[in-house]
């Protein structure tokens, strides 16, 4: 008996070669409707129009056509009960052996209308219908919603229909999430919240060695590709991962950032790539061997040169040029992180934070907290001047990526001290000033959480720093800023905290 298969996909990719197969090597006869009928049929593959097969009204659309009994019941017949199969032959109804079906991706669609109505508009209903029964009757129908299983599914026995199946209702669950979720925004509320991780790979470990570990694929997840070395680690994804976000806080010019542990251990811009490494690299030369660097431009010729010479983990960055690639493929001990993503896209990425916790599950946005000139406020008779300024703006964005409590000393677009993940304001303002040394002359000091008695401003004062910038809100603000004014510093308050745990 003749097999057949329902097709119907938005993703077209590897398609044609898919259907020829079926048809000229396997004996199976096509149903398709609407674009993937005519695609196939312009492409010269024996192909029976839905509406054609299953009798249905021409003006009604592919939803109804689709959805049309003689499909559905096709679809979950049972081809191993003689019964079902005599009544499927008094009515007149063809069985299926195969669906083959994807449809527009919810998010995208999400992401490209506001408008609420476009948006229920495409709500994919037979393709997600179809799907469900295809998987429900999975013992008798392959079903196949990833064009990455074309010809697995082709040979595959009841444990492979099976796993098909799961990969089906995976697919219809998660898009029926998504849509609850863009609804949910009309609202104003969101009182669900499910997330939907589909795992990539196991991992040779996780943090340790004693742990098992893994990665999954997310909604939203950067476009990334790894062109030399070996493949990422469990902590190596954590530190490109804080690597990019403090590049990305620098897009538009020469940054690096030097990452260990997850901290970050150096970060500077500068007139080249390499001025920025190698003033990054100053901040902290022993923290920075084995480390992670992040660079917000392309990798050139010198830069490499240098890296390869040095003790690095990882490189991440948007590019790199043909030279530095030609003098890293000697060199299978760097592992080369290709952002695929632009960072500036990067930095609007809307991407949650969950904290898995015995107490429950924590969630929150991303901090994604900007500051410019017109935001904050110079509480003291002393004003900084431009270039402060701006090394302040430089210091605030690079402390808010630092573990409470912590303090950046920086000048010049360089940090000369990382204070983090400390217990108290006073202890990072001071453990940064004792790094610095005589690194903290005329510099910035940037706290990420409000300073909260006049020691810190008095060690601030005997470092010999020009310009403090805090966000405020501390009940002796007013007692700061007179101490400020006594000794003639500069503070600017912002109204931000940047609490990072």
């Amino acid at each position: 008996m003749k097999r057949r298969a329902f097709i119907s996909v938005y993703d077209k990719v590897g398609l044609i070669d898919f259907a020829k197969n079926l048809v000229e090597k396997f004996d199976y006869e096509i149903v398709a409707g609407g674009d993937t009928y005519e695609f196939l049929k312009g492409a010269d593959v024996d192909v029976i129009d839905i509406a054609e097969f299953s009798n249905s009204l021409g003006f009604l659309s592919k939803d109804f056509a689709a959805m049309n009994e003689t499909i559905l019941a096709g679809i979950l017949a049972n081809s191993s009960d003689s019964r079902e199969l005599n009544e499927l032959e008094r009515l007149a109804i063809k069985s299926f052996d195969m669906v083959v079906v994807n449809v527009c991706p919810f998010e995208k669609i999400s992401f490209e209308s506001a408008d609420a109505d476009e948006v229920l508009s495409k709500i994919d209903i037979a393709g997600v219908a179809i799907l469900r029964a295809g998987a429900k009757n999975y013992k008798n129908v392959t079903v196949i919603v990833d064009k990455v299983d074309y010809y697995v599914a082709l040979n595959a026995n009841d444990f492979g229909r099976l796993k098909l199946a799961v990969k089906a209702f995976n697919f219809t669950a998660n898009y029926d999430r998504l849509i609850c979720s863009k609804l949910a925004e009309q609202t104003g509320e969101k009182p669900f919240k499910t997330f939907n991780f589909e795992k990539l790979k196991d991992m040779k470990y996780g943090e340790n060695p004693h742990q098992k570990g893994a990665i999954y694929k997310t909604d939203r997840m950067v476009d990334y590709e790894v062109v030399n070395g070996k493949e990422l680690t469990f902590n190596d994804i954590l530190n490109v991962t804080e690597a990019t976000n403090l590049i990305s806080e620098f897009y538009d010019v020469n940054c690096v950032s030097i990452i260990r542990h997850t901290k970050p251990c150096g970060v500077a811009l500068g007139r080249s790539l390499y001025e920025a490494y190698t003033k990054a690299f100053d901040c902290d030369p022993v923290s920075s061997f084995y480390g992670t660097v992040g660079f917000s431009k392309t990798v050139d010729e010198e830069v490499a040169k240098h890296l390869n010479s040095m003790a690095v983990e990882v490189v991440v960055a948007p590019d790199y040029d043909e030279k530095a690639l030609e003098l890293f493929s000697d060199n299978s001990e760097i592992k080369l992180v290709k952002l695929n993503t632009p960072l500036k896209d990067y930095r609007r990425l809307t991407v949650e934070e969950v904290i898995l916790t015995p107490f429950g599950a924590l969630v929150q946005d991303r901090n994604n907290s900007e500051l410019d000139k017109d935001m904050f406020k110079v509480v003291t008779r002393e004003k900084p001047t431009a270039e402060q300024i701006e090394d302040a703006i430089f210091a605030w964005k690079v402390v808010k990526h630092a573990k409470t409590n912590s303090v950046v000393i920086a000048r010049d677009f360089k940090s000369v001290a990382i204070a983090q993940g400390q217990t108290n304001a006073l202890s990072a303002v001071e453990w940064a000033l004792n790094y610095a040394c005589d690194g903290s002359k005329e510099a910035v000091l940037a706290s990420d959480s409000f300073l909260p008695a006049e020691d810190c401003i008095y060690s601030a004062i005997q470092g010999r720093i020009s310009l403090i910038i805090q966000p405020g809100g501390a009940i002796k603000d007013q007692k700061l800023i007179e101490v400020c004014d006594k000794y003639g510093i500069a503070m600017i308050t912002t109204g931000i905290r940047n609490y990072r745990q």
